[in-house]
């Protein structure tokens, strides 16, 4: 399968000039219709004043035209090349469409340079660049975009050495005075945008011994298919971590907004950092993130994490009064389904006992269940895609736990809502126990719950544990 690499450098060097054209093109085309306006407006707020003026900081700022350059030449395949050309093409029409709908320039008046060698940097910038053509920053917008190659391709320190240059790169955009604050975070804003609609490639060959054709060919489809749900993985929580991220700067553009309300600003401020730090999680597959090992969020996680729990648990409740999905035994003595409400445990009855397994990683459990209960805590992220090893860790211990429930014990398997996460472990339980195909454990859950939701990735996961992913 290695025609899906690229050999020689044809492609890599074509993609590079039409990357550099589009971007001349449309840049020099915006920037000619702004300077012809009669008058264009400057957005600043009032405490960027207080940002530095850094000379030598304009080396990051024109370094952009080598990575602008070279860039494409660290992409190893036709896919992630393509990937490349499409996150480029996307970021730059939309931003040279933003230029010409919303023209924006900058307002600060540059201090003289007395170093000539770094004032030579900005003589060129100012013949070749303009004052317009502010919001979204492109230079912001395409440090991001050659992140996304460098952090994949290299390795070590030099990885690291120019990831830290890119930051420069981007914060120089400020301290040159060429930016204001709202370029950069509507830059920022459009490359999530960009990387949830244009995601890395599946690419299965990359690194592995799929790459080689003297494999049984069940052997390859069933490598092939468990590398397509990894990337199906990566896939879905990059995309919400995305999200998050986007929700994350939107909040914090509000927040400068309401400076002058000093407890709103705090507030969306703090809004703003618990939607960087659950992105993260969702990018990093972290489910950990707010419980330890035995289902408790520690007091600071609960102070720090409050809007996304206030957010979640208000959720929760409207859920359960508008469709209140049951609790369902999905087999003998097993029950699966959302958050328990008290309402609930007394249904259960005060003489069982119960083995509790709570999938949900964005709340605690309801103390009196966890008080009468044998309770064991497995936190998945929620609509995010669940990884192989960690579904594979808890359907061992659903199915140890459930084949030795004694007469007086009850199973009880929730996530928050209960549409998902619980559902997936249901069906897999069932097919399990009862040794049923995928299909029919499916058709057998899905008759018991309308609200039942499975995605793709649901789909991919249950096929690759049932062994059905050949």
């Amino acid at each position: 399968m290695d025609e899906k690499r690229l050999k020689g450098i044809r492609q890599q060097l074509l993609a590079s000039l039409y990357c550099m054209l589009l971007f001349q093109l449309g840049y020099a085309t915006a920037a000619i219709y702004a300077s012809r306006l009669a008058f264009v407006p400057a957005f600043t707020f009032s405490f960027e004043r207080c940002i530095p003026f850094i000379p030598w900081m304009i080396v990051p700022y024109m370094s952009s035209g080598l990575f602008f350059a070279l860039v494409p030449f660290l992409c190893r395949s036709r896919a992630e090349l393509w990937g490349y050309a499409q996150r480029f093409s996307f970021i730059t029409v939309v931003s040279i469409c933003c230029f010409f709908i919303f023209p924006l320039r900058f307002s600060f008046d540059r201090p003289t340079v007395e170093n000539p060698a770094l004032g030579l940097f900005f003589t060129f910038l100012e013949k070749y660049d303009s004052p317009f053509n502010q919001a979204p920053s492109l230079h912001v917008a395409y440090a991001c975009l050659f992140w996304s190659v460098i952090g994949k391709q290299l390795k070590g320190w030099i990885k690291w050495v120019l990831g830290i240059w890119l930051v420069l790169m981007g914060l120089a955009t400020l301290t040159v005075y060429q930016h204001h604050l709202i370029d950069v975070i509507t830059a920022l804003i459009l490359v999530h945008v960009g990387f949830i609609l244009f995601p890395s490639p599946f690419n299965p060959f990359q690194g592995n011994a799929l790459a080689s054709g003297d494999q049984h060919q069940d052997v390859l489809s069933t490598i092939e298919a468990r590398a397509r749900f990894k990337w199906e993985v990566n896939r879905r929580n990059g995309g919400i971590g995305h999200v998050y991220f986007i929700a994350g700067w939107v909040v914090l553009l509000l927040s400068f907004w309401s400076r002058g309300h000093l407890f709103g600003w705090h507030l969306l401020v703090w809004i703003s950092f618990v939607c960087f730090a659950v992105g993260r999680s969702y990018f990093i597959n972290n489910p950990n993130f707010l419980k330890n090992e035995n289902g408790r969020i520690p007091g600071f996680k609960k102070v720090f994490y409050a809007p996304y729990q206030v957010a979640y648990w208000l959720n929760w409740r409207y859920v359960r009064q508008k469709n209140n999905p049951p609790f369902m035994e999905v087999l003998p003595s097993c029950y699966v389904g959302p958050r328990a409400s008290k309402a609930d445990l007394k249904a259960f009855g005060s003489d069982q006992r119960l083995i509790v397994f709570d999938l949900a990683a964005e709340l605690e459990e309801v103390a009196a269940l966890q008080k009468r209960a044998s309770y064991c805590s497995f936190p998945l992220l929620d609509i995010a895609a669940i990884r192989g090893e960690d579904a594979e860790r808890i359907l061992a211990a659903l199915v140890a736990n459930y084949q030795q429930l004694q007469k007086d014990e009850k199973m009880m398997i929730h996530c928050t809502m209960g549409y998902s996460r619980s559902m997936v472990f249901a069906i897999l339980l069932s097919q399990k126990i009862l040794s049923l195909n995928l299909k029919d454990a499916i058709n057998r859950v899905k008759s018991k719950n309308k609200h039942l939701v499975l995605h793709k990735h649901s789909l991919l996961l249950m096929k690759v544990l049932a062994g059905e992913d050949k």
